[in-house]
């Protein structure tokens, strides 16, 4: 199981409910209206800031972030290369600064649980 981490920071005219609004109530819906995506993965969750640490600790520079699951890499590259991948990109215009936002592929290794 492939898993990519897709870290989102928020275009910089909108205030963090704007873009937590936007991704969850339009890109949302827009994503999961494509073949591609409902085809090729496995699970999707977004997890949106709630901002407040503990003392001591230093927050991460994102809004949120996505997790999205695939069966493969073969699954996640039929997805991002599918002609509908565009109209993804184009709406994440509406409300990401593509250039903070960062993805990181990986595969789970369980180290423990209870």
């Amino acid at each position: 199981m492939i898993k990519m981490s897709y870290f989102l920071t928020r275009r910089a005219d909108l205030t963090f409910e704007q873009f937590s609004d936007y991704w969850q109530n339009k890109h949302w819906p827009l994503i999961i209206s494509l073949g591609s995506a409902k085809e090729n993965t496995r699970r999707y969750v977004q997890q949106h800031s709630i901002g407040g640490l503990p003392d001591g600790l230093a927050a991460a520079p994102y809004d949120g972030y996505a997790e999205v699951w695939f069966d493969d890499l073969a699954a996640l590259e039929r997805m991002v290369t599918s002609p509908e991948w565009t109209i993804v990109q184009k709406d994440e215009l509406n409300f990401l600064d593509i250039s903070k936002t960062v993805i990181l592929f990986t595969e789970e290794k369980l180290a423990y649980e209870n």
